[in-house]
């Protein structure tokens, strides 16, 4: 079976012990072994960090922001709200510029990173009880 991975992923920011610093980063899939949960991740600045999946944060569908959007419409901030809607319209063009982009606003407003993002290994069905690692 061939899975499809996200063109980016975000480096959890409250990641510990990432021997490569990049907390908070945006890198893409250089290589994976899921079986095993290896995922080697490229930067913009051409390092590769090494990483298992509960250490990595994919986009979530955009039916899933729009829901959030439609239920939570009243209690979410302005910008939020404003940020939230713009993922999902980036993802819904599904270009890699545009994914790209949606995952910088995540990048930028940590107040949403739990509405607009999902574990990797949440994403992929990995199931795992190592917590916080690479």
């Amino acid at each position: 079976d061939e899975i499809q991975l996200p063109d980016y992923l975000l480096v959890h920011p409250d990641l510990k012990d990432d021997p490569v610093n990049k907390q908070g980063q945006i890198g893409f899939v250089t290589a994976a072994i899921l079986n095993t949960d290896e995922f080697y991740i490229g930067f913009d600045d051409h390092e590769v960090g090494f990483y298992s999946a509960d250490a990595l944060l994919a986009l979530k569908p955009p039916g899933d922001i729009y829901d959030l959007l439609h239920h939570n419409a009243l209690t979410l901030s302005v910008d939020d709200f404003k940020d939230l809607k713009n993922i999902a319209l980036l993802l819904d063009h599904g270009t890699e510029k545009h994914v790209r982009t949606a995952m910088e606003l995540v990048q930028k407003n940590d107040g949403i990173r739990y509405a607009a993002t999902i574990g990797l290994d949440q994403l992929l069905g990995i199931s795992q009880s190592r917590g916080l690692k690479r």
